[in-house]
Parts: C-alpha cells; structure tokens; sequence
C-alpha cells in the first residue's frame, strides 16, 4: 500500500465505532445544523475509509475490488483522487462474464480452438459444452463413471477428448452427443490431454506414471514414455514432432516423437511442475510449478533462459501461444493475470473459496475460465482495449511530441522525425519522416502546420498531415529546444540563447526578437489570447512579454534553470517548473505565486495543460507522470511505465490521451479520459461494478469480495 494509503487506514482506526454512531444517528433523527455537521463528518470518514481500501486493493493489483471502492468512496465525497482510483481501476479491470455452480470440484476447463465454446468437466463425472459469450449449457456429455480431471479439442474443434478415473480416455463429437473412441491401457487417473496439430493424435498422462500417444483413428496405443512420478499435463510442439510432459518428479521432459526418444530433461524446479507448453513459433517452452516459479526454456537446447517469480502458489496454469499472458492459478483461491515477458503481476483475483484446479485462456487472450474445489466455474473477460501501450522505434531518446491529430503523434529525436497512427492500439503504426535531429515540436492550432526545431539552430514548419516542407526558418543560435504558435496561428516562437525568435505565418516573416534573458531558452508559451508569451531557460528566470509591443511584463525568479512553462485557459495563471525547484503557479498580472506543487521534486522536465484546463500533468527525473488537479493544486495520481527521465508529454487535442516521452527511447500512451472521467458513481453504478466484477459489499462490515 502506498504511505498515503497506510496513513489513511491508520487514522481511521480510532474512527470505526465513531463512523458507525454517525452513520446511525444521521439516519434516525431530524436534520439539524449539528447533525448536518455530524453527516458531514461521516460522509468524510467513509470516504477516506474506502479511498484506503481501494489503494490497497490497487497496490495489490485486485482492480476490481479497487474499482468498487473508489466508486463507494465517491459516492460520500466525488474528489478527484478518488475519481482517478476508479478510472486507474476500472480500465484494467477483468470483468465476470457468468458463473455456474456444480456439485463437488471443477477439475478440468478447455476453450474450443475458436474461443466460442468451453468444455468443463470435474467430480460429478458429467462433460458440459457451454457457451462462452452468454453462458449457455450447449451439451452434456455422460458415460464417465467417475470424476474427470482433463478435457481438449481437436483443432479443429469437432471432437472433444475427455480422460479421468480409472483411466479411460473418451473421445467424442460433442455436437451430437455421442461418443467415438474409447482408448483403454492407463492405469490410474489420466491428468492430462492433448491433441497433435493435425488432430490424428492424442496424447494423455497420468497416475500411472506414463505418457501415452494414441491413433485417434484406430484408438491404438502408438508409445509410451515413462516418469518417475505421477505425469500431470501433456502438450505438442506446433509442428506436431515433439511432445512436452510435466511431472510430480519436479522435472518437464520433451520427447522427440520421430526418434521415440527424451530430447531433453528440464530441470530445476523445486516442487512438482503443474504446467507446461510449447511457444507457437516452437523456440521456446514455459513450465510453471508449486514453487511459485516460471520457467522458459530454449526448445532447441533445453537450455533455461529466464525464471519468472511472483506472490502467489500455483495449482495450474495457461499461457497464450505468443508467450505474452499467463493465467496462474492458486491452491489458495486466487487467479493472477502475469506478464510472461516481464514477471509483473497484472491482475489479482480472488475467484475461489478453495484450490484453484484448473485455468484456460482462449486463443485471442480476452477471456479466461476457472474452476475450483468450491464447486464454481467462472468466466473472465479482460478489457478489449490496452489502458495504455508502450510504443518502441527510436534509435535515440525522445525529445519532443505533439499531436498532429486525435489519432496521430509525432515524436521527435536525434535520430529524426517519427509519426504514429493511434487509432488501435493493439496494432499502432509508424514510420519515420527525415532523420534530422529534431529536438522541439508544436503544432498549429487548426492542426494544420507542424513547426520542427532542429539541434542544429533551424526552425521547418511542414504540413502536419502529409509532412510536406512549406518554411525553413534560420538565424536561431544553438539548439532550438522550444517552439510555439499563437492561438491564431499567425506568430511562430522559437526559444534560442538566448533571445525568443518571432516569425509572422503564413509567409515566415521574421519579427523583433525578444530580449532580456541571459542564457539558454528552455520553455515557451502562449496565452489563451496569443497577446502574451511566457519563456524561461537556463537563467533561472521566468519572463512574460506582450507580442504586440514586444516589451517585457514580468521577471519571475525562479532559483534554478527553468524547463517547462504553460497558461492556465483563463490567463490569470503561469505555471512554471525545472530544475530543483517546485512546480509553480504565478498571478500573470502581479507576479505573485498563488501556490507550489512537488515541492522537493529533484527536476521536472516537462509540463501539459489537458485541454479543459482541469489537470496539469508533469514529468522529469523521477520517471513517473504526476497529474494534479487545478486550480487547487492537488496531487490526482501517478502513472510509470518507463524507466530513465521522462523528457516531453503532451495530450490529444480532445484531451482523451495523454503521451509521454523516456530517454529510455520509448513514446508511453495514456488513456487519460477513462483515468480522470470514470462514470459517474451512484446506486445504480455500485451495482452495476459489483456485478461486473463479481463482488458482494457488507456495508454494515465496511466488506468488499468476491461472491
């Protein structure tokens, strides 16, 4: 939990007894200016109360519940923090499609090759088809004389295997409902299944400590290989000439199914390997065992390349085949949602009041199953799109970005200019446009004209959409590390060392330049009436300046190199911010400071204004995007995700995203509307998120979990 969220939950302590008797006495009595007072105080600790919960719930990556408590908190106190937990909350947050209750464990769970059906089975011995977009039975399939632990589909989804005690594996056309095969020679319970890419194979494991691969056609045993312990699950490579097998023995092993031979042993895991499965391009496998651990190999060699450790045992679990998601499942009742490319812990759910038996991803990675000793299977979705996306392609860190539209940035860098289509951001687009270093952007506002500030003293103004040069523009000294168009988009503003370098557009006539700072020139700015512009660079001074006279207004003192300059929509307000110094709001006509934000902040590099003029969003050295509220100055919440200092941000025109830039030459996008404009919270709302994710609340307990 984070400091504020411990303080929180610290001080309400004393308050619980306190927070009830208010909560009673304002239901019961007459309204008077006392009590009035008394609800109020209520309203308050409540608020706080759950605004602490939803932070722990947050830290611990249980979204849902995170959502849920931010929404109640709002509902007593609508404050912007708690607005950003539920939107932070909400747009990560997997979604309970339906549920179903049985009578003993849910042992087994596969999705169709599809993704549009899954097959359950378990301890009441009986097969189940379900629809998996509204939770219809579609089929059942009985002739089971006991429980069944494994199911899988033929890829191309007609037929579905099904294995379990004593050790018959059952092979049918579901759609019918009746059976094809019946494969005999197991021993004790069959664990796991799987079938050959081209679905003429099966192959089963189990109790009996063997793996088993059979012709479907004939249902003849074609091999075997043997463990030292119980075999849990079974998988086939894509190319279908190897099979992948784990096992209570602590070890995965791959089997060469032309030379009939082990090809490789896997070892290294310190308890039992629950998982096991081939990449789709067949270079790697991941394992997954009791002893928390992930582990990839390198398929060709057997060699381990990466391990994996989270919080969390691990009873099952599945992975998609381009190695990206994994589901785990716990004997202690939770799902978790992991990143294979990283280890970090996605999503949390606490989906079960017992083991956890088994999981399954669909083939698109949306949607996720889970069954457990409770009795209960659960369908999950996760949110269609990313809450934010990582964009790589620069060879050098970013410098500079600007949105030329709503669905298209630019990003500038040493190694040039780079556009990036937006509109989907599961498959973003780019290209580079010109490998001159470019350093400062701004673009026009009609979104017409896109201005390019070179490290080498030039200014280009191009067309935005096609990129077509249209101006060159000289005579700035050193890098030009700042431009800016007035809100005519009639005057261009460059920042040099250290004048502020004025043209008039469309023709690029240059105009006095503005003088009075003594070094170089970070920060630009126009006000909302384009009559004024604020500067600031390495002099440690702010300076405001009427355009039209180009005479000085004001000299603000800043203590350190300055950065980052903005309006407030109003005018009445500079924001300024750099170099060991807090972030600043000055009166414009005064030069008075109304108010400090960050204060011991080691340098913020960069600041946006949202178009609406309600948040301010800041970056620098602790590479980490901070927003706060305005006028009031109030920190709203934070967004990481990149490493190094962040250089530039800016917002979409409509204020919906927000980018950031990192030296760690990465562009990060921001669904900044669904963060800072959850819906809004009500009765009907709490509803809705309770059974969205899954949750009951106790109020009267001050409780929120899953049913």
């Amino acid at each position: 939990m984070s400091s504020e969220g411990r303080r929180a939950l610290k001080g309400l302590k004393p308050w619980w007894g306190v927070l009830s008797l208010l909560l009673a006495s304002c239901a019961v009595h007459p309204s008077t200016r006392a009590e009035q007072a008394d609800d109020a105080a209520a309203r308050g600790l409540r608020a706080r109360l759950y605004q602490a919960k939803g932070e722990a719930a947050a830290e611990a990556r249980q979204w849902g519940v995170a959502a849920a408590a931010f929404a109640i908190a709002r509902t007593s106190q609508d404050s912007l923090v708690a607005r950003w937990g539920q939107g932070q909350a909400s747009v990560r947050a997997s979604s309970l499609r339906w549920t179903k209750p049985f009578e003993g464990s849910v042992l087994a769970v596969a999705f169709s090759p599809d993704g549009r059906v899954l097959a359950s089975a378990g301890y009441d011995s009986i097969v189940r088809l379900w629809d998996v977009e509204h939770g219809g039975l579609l089929a059942e399939l009985k002739g089971h004389t006991a429980e069944v632990h494994a199911v899988a589909f033929t890829p191309d989804g007609r037929w579905l295997a099904s294995a379990g005690r004593p050790g018959e594996i059952r092979v049918w056309d579901w759609r019918q409902g009746r059976q094809v095969a019946l494969l005999q020679g197991h021993a004790d319970v069959v664990r796991g299944l799987a079938f050959s890419p081209g679905g003429e194979r099966l192959a089963s494991g189990g109790l009996d400590k063997t793996v088993r691969v059979w012709d479907v056609a004939t249902s003849a045993e074609q091999l075997r290989f043997e463990h030292d312990e119980h075999v849990i699950s079974v998988a086939f490579s894509a190319e279908g000439r190897r099979l992948l097998s784990t096992s209570m023995d602590r070890s995965a092993r791959v089997w060469d199914l032309e030379t009939r031979k082990e090809a490789h042993r896997l070892v290294g895991h310190q308890e039992k390997v629950e998982s096991g499965a081939f990449s789709l391009d067949g270079q790697r496998i991941m394992t997954a065992a009791a002893d928390h651990a992930l582990r990839f190999w390198d398929a060709r060699t057997g060699q381990l390349v990466d391990v994996l450790r989270n919080p969390g045992d691990v009873s099952a679990a599945a992975i998609d085949p381009a190695f990206t998601l994994v589901v785990q499942a716990g004997w202690d009742g939770r799902v978790q949602l992991v990143d294979a490319r990283g280890g970090a812990l996605l999503e949390r759910l606490d989906a079960h009041r017992g083991f956890v038996m088994c999981v399954a991803l669909s083939p698109d990675g949306r949607t996720f199953a889970s069954g457990g000793m409770d009795g209960v299977l659960k369908v999950w979705s996760r949110p269609v799109a990313p809450p934010d996306v990582l964009l790589r392609g620069h060879e050098a860190w970013v410098e500079a970005l600007a949105f030329s539209q709503e669905q298209e940035l630019l990003s500038g860098a040493e190694d040039g200019l780079r556009r990036w289509r937006v509109s989907d951001w599961n498959h973003v687009a780019s290209s580079a446009e010109g490998t001159e270093a470019t350093v400062s952007l701004a673009v026009s506002p009609d979104r017409k004209w896109l201005a390019v500030g070179t490290l080498k003293g030039r200014v280009r103004v191009l067309e935005a959409g096609s990129g077509r040069p249209l101006l060159e523009l000289s005579g700035v000294n050193g890098s030009v590390r700042a431009v800016a168009f007035s809100p005519d988009g009639k005057t261009l503003a460059a920042a040099g060392d250290p004048e502020v370098h004025l043209w008039s557009l469309p023709e690029g006539t240059p105009l006095k330049p503005l003088q009075g700072h003594t070094g170089k020139l970070w920060a630009l700015a126009f006000d909302a009436t384009g009559h004024r512009l604020a500067s600031g660079g390495a002099d440690a001074t702010v300076r405001t300046w009427d355009v039209d006279t180009r005479l000085p207004l004001l000299r603000l003192e800043a203590g350190e190199r300055v950065r980052a300059v903005a309006f407030t929509p109003t005018g009445d307000r500079l924001v300024t911010a750099g170099m060991r110094q807090p972030i600043r709001l000055w009166d414009t006509v005064t030069g008075q400071r109304v108010t400090a934000m960050d204060e011991g902040s080691v340098g913020t590099l960069t600041l946006a204004l949202s178009p609406d003029g309600r948040f301010l969003a800041s970056a620098g050295l602790d590479a980490e995007v901070k927003v706060w509220g305005l006028p009031s100055g109030e920190l709203v919440g934070r967004v990481g995700g990149q490493q190094g200092f962040l250089s530039a941000l800016a917002f979409s025109p409509d204020g919906a995203v927000l980018a950031s830039a990192a030296s760690d030459r990465t562009v990060h996008l921001i669904g900044f509307r669904a963060l800072a404009h959850p819906p809004s919270a009500g009765t009907t709302g709490i509803e809705d998120l309770l059974r969205r994710h899954g949750l009951v609340w106790d109020e009267a307990r001050f409780l929120l979990q899953h049913r």
